[in-house]
């Protein structure tokens, strides 16, 4: 079989073919547990990591979206188990080791091959180091940056008119967008991925944390958002009342990053 160093290049040229819309790049986020969150904020950095699948360490983002569901199981107690999202300036994508049309995770547990042949690889979805294909392809397959953000599957290019026969990647994303049924992965086969190598510090590059409001109100703070927030970040409460599913609190964060996102005029 042919080899493409870094995947086929077909998925690629199909977003190439769409002009660059002249928006500005969007946020980076990364989205994890509180009690993970309050290690991030004290080393100053987001660490890099090894899993079963992956040979080398590496740190996950998502383009714009926060995109990434917490585990767990059951309902949220207590705010160390709820969901908090770092925002990050969307310059950092200049370093980033590698970005892909979707949830790679999600690609390598077989989450997609419902729709995805065996004979596809995941590079073969990797937009390279571009950081003008991220927006390239929201314009292609969304009308808009904020339908992308809201994760509008249902608004997105159909398979038939957002690719020809002879497009077999392209049309392959778009079927996968467009699969229905409650048994389908969720809005992360729409979340464009950005893979780190390295350590990236919070310092200069993070512009805003979201967090549960009994860690920032008017009654109490925590002391380590204290000083992210004395650095010039800002801390964006969304309210808490426990024994919520998780999903109720993703529905929460992701309102709140959509009001961040609409103050700084990123749409």
């Amino acid at each position: 079989m042919t080899k493409y160093s870094g995947g086929r290049p077909g998925f690629r040229e199909w977003i190439d073919k769409q002009a660059d819309p002249g928006w500005s790049l969007m946020p980076l986020t990364h989205i994890t547990k509180g009690i993970r969150a309050e290690d991030i904020i004290r080393t100053g950095n987001v660490r890099v990591y090894k899993d079963e699948q992956i040979t080398e360490p590496t740190a996950y983002f998502f383009y714009g979206r926060p995109a990434y569901r917490v585990s767990g199981d059951g309902a949220v107690k207590v705010e160390a188990a709820c969901p908090y999202c770092f925002v990050f300036d969307a310059g950092l994508i200049l370093k980033a080791k590698s970005i892909h049309a979707f949830d790679t995770g999600a690609f390598a547990n077989r989450l997609y091959k419902h729709i995805l042949m065996d004979e596809m690889d995941v590079q073969d979805f990797s937009l390279e180091r571009e950081e003008k294909r991220p927006n390239r392809l929201i314009a292609r397959v969304f009308p808009s940056m904020k339908t992308y953000f809201d994760g509008g599957v249902t608004k997105a290019a159909t398979p038939e008119k957002g690719a020809d026969a002879w497009e077999f990647h392209a049309r392959a994303y778009l079927q996968l967008l467009a699969s229905p049924g409650r048994n389908e992965p969720d809005d992360r086969i729409c979340s464009i991925e950005i893979v780190f190598g390295d350590a990236v510090p919070l310092e200069g590059n993070l512009k805003a944390i979201v967090v549960p409001h009994t860690l920032w109100s008017e009654d109490a703070k925590a002391p380590w958002l204290e000083e992210l927030n004395k650095k010039g970040v800002e801390i964006a409460p969304y309210i808490f009342v426990p024994l919520r599913h998780p999903e109720h609190y993703h529905a929460l964060l992701e309102t709140t990053v959509r009001d961040l996102y609409i103050r700084w005029e990123i749409f």
